[in-house]
């Protein structure tokens, strides 16, 4: 049988920054031994409480959004499983690795742009944060992204990248110089006066190559993106040097059984929150999940504590 070819409507090369996405994503699925879990809370006294924060908070310049909520609850997590909260270095010729614990939570959050593609700033030090302070770093977010030139910041965490690698004697990198300085697709970053240009703006008014590179751990949150949806995460990425992912789904309304003010179990309609928890074998077990999973749970049971973030 003949085999017919399909023509394409246009063709797209990947520009610089899906080659580091691609790049990244590969380089994690082959390395990377993936442990996934999903998580499905009953979020209904939870949801109830955040409504009534919202409510106290209503004067707020920056409005807590659910997704802010979430990285606070999330870090309460952590704090409980610093296991998690980790990069692994690992050798697969030697049989050797290390894992490096931080006391500094780091999240990167997947940001989408307007033009559809995505980046990956860092909220740094939340472990730190209020949720007063976390929804304002967000809104600052917003307008440092505005003042950045994409291409540029990925460009630097490129060439950041490349020198973190022949430190570390991985002269397989060399292909990629060679690739990105003499190949018929070269890598460029800004020059002239267009680089002048926009190194003067100050870096607290945009994001650099640290503020994609410094995170501790992944979250995503699809449920933002469409609140609708009926599915969740069944695995992610995890991203290295990192050891653990989050992936967050939307709330979705489904029939389970709970207590009522009588402290007797009914059937009826909850909110129920599926995430996705994603680990990195080499570096942790499950059982560096539970004290995380626990911590949660008690979060979602008594979800008054919110009140005091």
């Amino acid at each position: 049988m003949e085999l017919k070819t399909n023509k394409s409507i246009h063709s797209e090369r990947f520009d610089l920054q899906r080659r580091a996405v691609s790049h990244v994503t590969t380089t994690s699925w082959h390395d990377i031994p993936h442990i996934s879990y999903i998580y499905e809370p009953d979020i209904t006294d939870f949801y109830n409480e955040f409504k009534i924060l919202l409510n106290n908070k209503i004067n707020l310049e920056n409005k807590i959004s659910f997704n802010t909520i979430m990285l606070k609850v999330i870090t309460e997590g952590l704090l409980k499983s610093p296991d998690l909260n980790s990069y692994i270095e690992y050798n697969h010729k030697k049989t050797e690795g290390m894992t490096h614990i931080f006391d500094e939570i780091n999240i990167s959050v997947p940001w989408l742009l307007p033009n559809g593609k995505m980046i990956t700033p860092t909220i740094p030090r939340v472990e730190k944060m209020s949720l007063n302070d976390i929804s304002e770093y967000i809104s600052n977010l917003t307008k440092r992204i505005e003042n950045t030139n994409v291409n540029e910041v990925f460009y630097r965490a490129v060439v950041a990248d490349t020198i973190h690698e022949l430190k570390r004697f991985n002269l397989s990198v060399i292909r990629r110089i060679l690739a990105s300085k003499i190949g018929r697709y070269r890598i460029k970053g800004l020059c002239g006066k267009e680089k002048e240009d926009y190194y003067k703006i100050p870096e607290n008014e945009r994001l650099t190559e640290k503020d994609i590179r410094a995170g501790t751990v992944t979250v995503s949150n699809i449920g933002s993106l469409y609140k609708n949806q009926k599915g969740f995460f069944g695995l992610l990425e995890i991203i290295p040097p990192q050891v653990f992912a989050i992936g967050i789904g939307s709330i979705q309304e489904k029939p389970g059984v709970y207590l009522n003010p009588n402290g007797n179990k009914e059937i009826g309609i909850r909110k129920i929150l599926p995430i996705c928890l994603a680990f990195d074998h080499r570096a942790v077990d499950f059982n560096s999940l539970v004290p995380f999973l626990k911590r949660l749970d008690e979060i979602f049971a008594k979800p008054n504590v919110i009140h005091k973030w």
